[in-house]
């Protein structure tokens, strides 16, 4: 029962200052859940989950709440990211192609399965399609497909990606990339992190303290302000949410002028000054670097 679930975590040695909020919280997120928020406040080892001193369930329903703000705001901020890339893909490829169904021509795509893939994913998002843009284009034209500057509004952010990273002409990842200031292969890692993070983000799983899995290729030339100390790294050498900041503040910097993902980001830990920035990657002086500046 909840009422059990307070008394284990007693007897691990957490405080609880406040028990019927408490049940209220696991109620409604579970034990499971805010067990992955409680771990960094276990003693060594882990495994017998005994909890550190001082260790307070205000804490970590604090971190939660964090976590889930940090969530729509990067999820708020990829969107943009998303959009810039459509895009961009759609206008390169129809003007050097002369058509808005360029999608359809074999020779566009380095790997002829993936364009098979690319193609029916954009007809079967089209056929099924409630959209009213679409609708219209229907009434009024006969053709099987519809243009780019249409269907590629249905597809979703991986299927994007894929189309970016398919592309036969590594021209046209060239043009699409110096949008965004950076090398194509490395705008291409970038993008898939971000597919990795935005996921993560959509399904309302933790992201506050992760090491990626998908990680972000270091640039070497990025064309704008960039960042001297690039992560503090996880324990498998891997990189943490600090680096999907750092390429999420770089790309926003390129597409949109007014955006205020670095005020938000502050704002979000002076309104929880309980969270170590050094579980997410932050480095001491990250304000100091001149992706931060601004």
């Amino acid at each position: 029962t909840f009422e059990e679930q307070i008394e284990l975590l007693k007897e691990r040695g957490l405080i609880i200052p406040n028990e019927g909020k408490a049940i209220k919280v696991l109620q409604n997120i579970s034990y499971n859940r805010l067990s992955y928020y409680w771990y960094p406040m276990l003693k060594d080892p882990k495994d017998d989950e005994i909890f550190k001193e001082n260790a307070n369930f205000e804490t970590i329903f604090k971190i939660y709440k964090f976590d889930s703000q940090l969530r729509h705001l990067i999820f708020s901020a990829v969107e943009q990211i998303e959009v810039a890339l459509r895009t961009q893909v759609i206008y390169h490829l129809s003007k050097k192609y002369d058509s808005g169904f360029w999608f359809s021509e074999p020779n566009a795509f380095s790997d002829y399965s993936k364009f098979l893939e690319i193609v029916n994913n954009i007809t079967a998002s089209s056929r099924d399609s409630k959209e009213t843009f679409i609708k219209k284009y229907k009434e009024k034209y006969s053709n099987y497909l519809i243009p780019a500057w249409k269907s590629f509004e249905l597809i979703t952010f991986r299927p994007l990606v894929t189309i970016f990273k398919s592309l036969n002409d590594k021209d046209d990842k060239i043009k699409i990339s110096s949008h965004f200031g950076l090398n194509h292969e490395v705008l291409l890692s970038w993008l898939e992190s971000i597919v990795y993070v935005r996921n993560i983000c959509a399904h309302h799983a933790r992201l506050w303290n992760i090491e990626l899995t998908i990680q972000p290729k270091l640039p070497r030339t990025p064309r704008g302000a960039w960042v001297s100390n690039w992560n503090n790294r996880g324990s498998n050498d891997t990189l943490r949410i600090y680096s999907i900041c750092c390429i999420t503040k770089f790309l926003l910097d390129k597409i949109n002028p007014y955006h205020t993902f670095r005020t938000e980001i502050m704002e979000l830990f002076e309104k929880y000054p309980e969270i170590d920035k050094a579980h997410m990657g932050f480095t001491e002086n990250w304000l100091e670097e001149p992706l931060w500046q601004s």
